[in-house]
């Protein structure tokens, strides 16, 4: 029988603790992908001082326009707005009319980034004097924008208001992109944890 080598044998637990990683990684993705899904949907009875919307992917504008309109919230800040981006384009994709968006909605173009949203939103609130936010965004993208914004705001109340996507085992394609905020999620959590935060 050959004999294992000692490099043979250092590998091993090397391996093994590859191997363990990849599996907690797994588990904790199917975990995240089920805590995504089995958010509830924002209650009829909800109510808040302000709602605020990411940009991001189709559905969201219209869904915080629509919270707005229904008297969700008495405000919209819109984070992440484009230079490029007009105010006509913005009251089309929200569905307002030009009175309601006049008076009612901020285009708040700083944020480039999740932490540049909680950032921006941040800022927003301090100048209002908000307690209570409805956040609108990708059912996906929630988990990582709620724990941005409440290391900012822990005084505030944050409210989920889930803007449903198709989920990977629906769509394949999918996949890459529940990956990648998983791992943005799981990057920005354990950071808070050894933090102290």
């Amino acid at each position: 029988m050959a004999k294992t080598s000692k490099s043979g044998k250092r590998l091993q637990p090397v391996r093994l603790i590859a191997f363990l990683a990849v599996v907690l990684y797994l588990g904790g993705f199917v975990h995240w992908s089920l805590r995504v899904t089995g958010q509830a949907d924002l209650d009829s009875r909800t109510r808040a001082e302000a709602i605020v919307v990411l940009t991001g992917d189709a559905g969201r504008l219209a869904e915080a326009g629509r919270l707005l309109d229904e008297g969700y919230g008495d405000h919209l800040l819109v984070s992440g707005v484009h230079p490029s981006v007009t105010i006509e384009d913005m009251r089309g994709l929200t569905g307002l009319d030009p009175a309601r968006f006049s008076c009612c909605v901020t285009m708040g173009r700083l944020a480039e980034d999740t932490l540049g949203n909680a950032v921006e939103t941040a800022e927003w609130v301090e100048e209002n004097g908000y307690k209570r936010l409805i956040i609108v965004t990708s059912d996906y993208h929630l988990p990582r924008s709620l724990l941005e914004m409440q290391k900012l705001m822990p005084e505030v109340d944050l409210v989920a208001a889930p803007v449903r996507t198709t989920p990977p085992w629906q769509a394949a394609g999918r996949l890459r992109l529940w990956i990648l905020e998983y791992t943005k999620y799981l990057a920005v959590n354990l950071g808070q944890t050894f933090s102290g935060s």
